[in-house]
């Protein structure tokens, strides 16, 4: 405004005070919506008012009388003598109508004291009226005021008298006029120039006037235009009847009172130029659901783009209308979609000014440009086609996404109504704009994933809730070759897919990953990963590992071999060695060689006994299924080793059960594997040490112990010691010989059995290692048998 506490000469500043917050903050957000035009602040106290405003000033203010540190009077008086000006028009809001309170006020020329509850409402109606009087006495006289519409009246009458005088009398009205000489001429006038009230004479040629008022209230383009019937001739009441019954407004009688005349004019044009606001609100109403429906079918932009700017474009009687989308996160132009009301005109090449798009930016709110020419943000040149224009931001959730831009060639031409209802359909188009990219982006997404799935090696499968594909790659149709998968169909009930079918069971009834190894029936071996999907199903991998079990079986088949053929070489070499004994006297460095020999044949044995051991466990070589019988197998034990304890002064305690506790295995496999863990306890527990080995029946299995007070495994090396060829680095350990084999093939028997072992240490103190052994069903119905340490 004209005030120097103006932000701008167009922008009007209110300040808000109230030390309740939220009352404050809903005041502010309700005056805010008045238009963009408005500059709210908002304050809770009077020295936070102070402190906001700073020497800018205000133009209006409102204030809460009862406040901490500074009452609403004490502010006003202080705004008064504000260095950035005093405000125009100042209201004290007060819950205590106090004796003398406006008194006080009117001295300080407060314009209003406001008694709460006072509604939002009714404070933007005090600022709208009190901005009306400031844009009013701002304004220089003389100035360029914005015209009245000049109504358009058509005057039917055959009598070129009577047409003359009334289009005199209208004249001088301020009224334009179009004249008719007959019926049909002041119909066809009618639909084509589309006045906005006809006055109707009745008797006329090619049509009285009865017949041309029947047409038009027939006809729904022209239907809601006013008609006042003049006639001299039809002055019966029947005939009055007649024509108010046919739709007549008005019926009057000639001669008539000029002033009467026109009063009766103004009166139906005031009532028409309020049905034409409901009737144009209405269709602006009804844009917005319409819009939704068709924006909602559509998923190209362009596509909505052209759809939302024609509707809108013909509802709010635009020129021209514009979408434009900004660069993510930037406000460069991408994207531009335009359309012109007359479709058969090019539109105007529209491009938004830089000033536009910032100031819509940093605000997040759409303005209405009253003088395209002159308005800062917009600067057209004198001989553009563009008076006025309608700005809204298409605003997404995380950034501007575009701008929705109307135009139109006069000025003035939109009002703060059609800035809202636009600001309406650019909220609908974001979500459309929003939608439209996520459907793009799914679509590339879906694009990615048929790539990767259709030339992915793995045979990958997805399957619904019931077990039923629902999407398969080419690799996965291959599985079923034989027999053709139908999507949502059960697969195929073949018996040997079942391993297959119970792994994809497991995974959905426990809702967990499921990891296993499948054999096909066309002597493919696949690892098969099952995963539960979130949203329901399964999705199946099977990654074909045949030749690598080739490989492995090559491999393994080499060892065996090897080891077979190196058995006899050896068994030569440790028998020549014992007979160079016999065949003289050696001296003690030959007997040192001797000895040497003899001493790297065993250890050489010993490893081909173990490598062989191992081959046969990878081949899976056929074991016996027989029962065993572990109290036996525990004695035998202890009685094999128990000159090599005695040896090294130790004490060796094998503790098998009370009776009998039978497991089914291979025995000599068993033995094979109690032989290596005693064997290893004895080897890895110093002279004078303890080894314990025990046996007890557990709830579902046989549980084994071996138990010693040796060197101990360090923790580093504790979860490797079942590798192959691996041996403990550090400590006492690492000085005792051996081939890193003995743990693996142990491992291995007890797994090839069904079991379990693992193992706990302390370097220093010893080490105990637990086997794990399933005992058959009908041992296992019994579950209160005593369990040993460790079960």
């Amino acid at each position: 405004m004209n005030t120097p506490a103006s932000p701008t000469k167009d922008m009007v500043r209110i300040l808000v005070v109230d030390d309740h917050p939220n009352t404050a903050t809903t005041l502010a957000r309700a005056l805010a919506q008045i238009g963009p035009g408005v500059d709210v602040v908002s304050a809770v106290s009077g020295m936070d008012a102070l402190a906001k405003v700073k020497d800018k000033g205000v133009d209006i203010l409102f204030t809460d009388m009862i406040m901490p540190e500074m009452t609403g009077l004490e502010l006003i008086e202080k705004m008064q003598n504000h260095p950035g000006g005093k405000p125009s028009y100042s209201y004290l809001i007060t819950a205590y109508d106090v004796p003398g309170l406006k008194v006080t006020a009117q001295r300080l020329k407060v314009n209003d004291v406001i008694i709460k509850p006072v509604r939002p409402e009714r404070i933007c109606q005090i600022a709208t009226r009190a901005i009306g009087e400031m844009t009013q006495a701002s304004s220089p006289a003389g100035g360029k005021q914005p015209g009245k519409r000049k109504f358009k009246i058509l005057v039917a009458d055959d009598v070129l008298d009577n047409v003359t005088l009334l289009t005199r009398y209208l004249e001088y009205e301020g009224y334009d006029q179009i004249a008719a000489h007959d019926g049909q001429a002041a119909l066809n006038k009618a639909r084509d120039e589309m006045p906005d009230l006809i006055l109707l004479d009745v008797n006329m040629p090619n049509k009285d006037g009865f017949t041309v008022l029947e047409e038009i209230r027939s006809d729904p383009a022209v239907a809601h235009i006013p008609v006042i019937i003049l006639t001299a001739a039809r002055l019966d009441p029947s005939d009055v009847q007649s024509g108010l019954n046919l739709g007549a407004d008005d019926y009057v009688t000639k001669p008539f009172d000029r002033h009467e005349l026109m009063a009766r004019i103004r009166t139906k044009l005031r009532v028409k130029e309020a049905e034409d606001r409901i009737r144009r609100r209405n269709r602006e109403l009804n844009l917005l659901p319409e819009i939704g429906r068709q924006l909602s079918a559509r998923l190209d932009v362009k596509d909505l783009a052209d759809v939302l700017l024609r509707r809108t474009t013909e509802t709010l009687g635009a020129n021209q209308g514009a979408i434009y989308i900004l660069d993510y996160g930037e406000l460069a132009v991408r994207e531009k979609y335009q359309v012109a009301l007359d479709s058969s005109a090019m539109p105007d090449d529209l491009t938004p000014p830089a000033k536009l798009i910032q100031h819509i930016h940093a605000t997040g709110q759409g303005l209405v440009i009253e003088d395209a020419v002159h308005d800062p943000l917009w600067r057209a040149g004198e001989g553009a086609a563009i008076r006025s224009a309608l700005a809204a931001p298409i605003a997404g959730r995380y950034a501007l996404l575009g701008l929705l831009l109307l135009t139109h060639e006069k000025e003035n031409y939109f009002s703060s109504d059609h800035l809202y209802l636009l600001q309406a359909i650019a909220s609908q188009a974001a979500i459309a704009i929003e939608n439209s990219r996520l459907y793009a982006s799914m679509l590339q997404e879906q694009k990615r994933l048929a790539a990767v799935l259709r030339h992915a090696s793995e045979a990958i499968l997805f399957l619904d809730e019931q077990g039923k594909p629902i999407l398969m790659n080419p690799a996965g149709e291959q599985l079923f070759a034989d027999q053709p998968v139908k999507f949502n169909q059960p697969l195929p009930a073949i018996r040997e897919y079942e391993p297959f079918y119970k792994l994809i069971e497991e995974a959905r009834k426990s809702q967990m990953p499921k990891l296993g190894e499948i054999a096909w029936h066309d002597k493919r071996t696949f690892t098969a990963y099952i995963a539960p999907i979130e949203d329901g199903g399964t999705v199946a991998i099977l990654h074909d590992v045949s030749r690598f079990k080739d490989l492995d079986r090559i491999k393994n088949e080499f060892i065996a071999t090897a080891s077979h053929d190196l058995k006899n070489p050896l068994t030569s070499i440790s028998g020549y060695a014992q007979l160079l004994g016999q065949t003289g006297t050696l001296n003690a460095e030959q007997k040192d060689f001797v000895e040497r020999i003899r001493h790297s044949v065993e250890n050489m044995s010993e490893l081909v006994q173990n490598m062989m051991a191992l081959a046969q466990s990878d081949l899976e070589a056929a074991q016996k299924h027989e029962p065993v019988d572990l109290k036996s197998l525990l004695a035998e034990m202890g009685r094999e080793f128990a000159p090599q304890a005695k040896g090294k002064l130790q004490t060796l305690e094998a503790n098998p059960p009370a009776q009998a506790l039978v497991v089914e295995g291979d025995p000599l496999q068993l033995r094979q594997a109690l032989r290596n863990l005693i064997g290893n306890a004895v080897k890895y527990t110093p002279q004078g040490g303890a080894i314990k080995v025990r046996c007890a029946e557990g709830a579902n299995s046989a549980v084994i112990q071996v138990e010693d007070n040796g060197y101990g495994i360090p923790a580093a090396d504790l979860p490797f010691i079942f590798n192959r060829f691996y041996r403990v680095r550090s400590g006492k350990a690492s000085e005792v010989e051996g081939n890193g084999l003995g743990l693996a093939i142990v491992k291995s028997i007890v797994e090839a059995h069904g079991g379990q072992i693992n193992v706990t240490s302390e370097v220093g103190k010893g080490t105990q290692f637990s086997v794990f052994l399933p005992l058959p069903a009908s041992e296992t119905d019994n579950n209160q048998k005593p369990s040993i340490k460790g079960d």
